[in-house]
């Protein structure tokens, strides 16, 4: 079946990355600060879960005519290692966990600067086998993710969207964009670009990650709006990182359809959250609740559908093969996932 070798060559690429992702700190690292940069790197590669920005990286090389995609496989640990600085910063920001020690948030602060020069190191790598001209191209590409993700993206989820006022969804949707839309874009664009395709493809690979990673991140704000257990299935997220946007005062797509859509009651729970970094989890649980009484789930299925068909439809000028029915399938999250499956079972729970 497509579903079983999808799966199954992200995982593969997921082993690869994380192999290459520890052996580069505990080589370079010794002790407690070794300690610090491993923490998240070896949690993610013992959690065993398949990562989605390698495999896109390597569907997407493969879909543009790549061969042998593993003499990359430093980029692809490379664009991992990135990405695990961005969520290591961003659990300082967001007070992942709770509020933390001076200490303990500095100590973070530089795990994040250190992976992120430790990601740069791997780019190098297998950069330095390219054409000059490649190469300046993929270390552009590779900038402009820091620049989004890690500062524009991050400043636009700490700013903005404290209300719903103007045009809210615009600015609802370049946030998504900025936070993970760009990263997916510049991920298959650099794929592209080592392929060797013509700038068209590579523009259409780019257009498929910026869609691909605006509805991932979409769907992953769904997230934020569950409890820890639904029935006896985890879905993901602690406690302490529930309701993260919302109790830092970012109105993420969930709550602007509570505060639009429900009855004062409903909007009342959004209020009392908002901004409120202590809000009790019955006070949380109560947005969810609103959530659910609006049939909000579908409304944001409808939203991720709009950019999962604008990534299908950048798909085309590629040459039909196994790899592009690849990235085709890693859309049909927009479809299905553990977050719809949890809203349907509390919606059951609320009739």
């Amino acid at each position: 079946m497509l579903a079983d070798e999808y799966f199954g060559m992200m995982k593969e690429t997921s082993d690869i990355v994380d192999r290459i992702i520890l052996e580069t700190i505990t080589s370079q690292f010794k002790g407690d600060i070794c300690d610090l940069i491993l923490d998240l790197p070896r949690k993610r590669a013992e959690s065993n879960r398949p990562k989605s920005r390698p495999a896109i990286f390597r569907f997407a090389y493969e879909a543009a005519g790549g061969n042998h995609w593993g003499q990359y496989e430093n980029i692809a640990a490379a664009i991992e290692m990135l990405n695990t600085s961005t969520y290591v910063l961003n659990y300082v920001l967001d007070d992942k966990g709770g509020e933390k020690p001076k200490l303990q948030r500095n100590n973070e602060c530089i795990a994040s600067v250190i992976q992120r020069e430790l990601a740069q190191e791997l780019l190098i790598k297998d950069g330095k086998k390219l054409p000059l001209e490649d190469f300046l191209a993929v270390c552009n590409r590779f900038s402009e993710i820091n620049r989004f993700t890690s500062g524009i993206g991050q400043y636009a989820d700490g700013n903005h969207l404290r209300d719903i006022d103007g045009d809210y969804i615009n600015i609802y949707v370049q946030r998504c964009e900025g936070l993970t839309g760009v990263f997916m874009k510049n991920i298959a664009e650099i794929a592209g670009i080592l392929a060797g395709v013509d700038e068209d493809k590579v523009r259409a690979l780019g257009e498929f990650g910026r869609n691909y990673g605006t509805m991932v991140q979409i769907i992953n704000d769904l997230g934020d709006f569950l409890p820890y257990k639904v029935g006896k299935q985890s879905v993901g997220k602690v406690y302490q990182d529930q309701y993260s946007d919302l109790r830092h005062g970012c109105i993420t797509y969930p709550a602007y359809l509570i505060l639009t859509q429900g009855n004062e009651q409903e909007k009342q729970t959004v209020e009392k959250v908002k901004g409120s970094l202590d809000a009790a989890q019955q006070d949380c649980l109560a947005v969810t609740e609103a959530f659910v009484g609006i049939n909000g789930i579908q409304q944001v299925k409808d939203l991720a559908r709009l950019f999962a068909k604008s990534a299908k439809t950048a798909l085309v000028v590629l040459p039909k093969c196994k790899a592009r029915d690849f990235l085709s399938a890693s859309l049909s999250m927009y479809r299905s996932n553990k977050f719809y499956d949890s809203f349907r079972v509390l919606a059951e729970g609320q009739k």
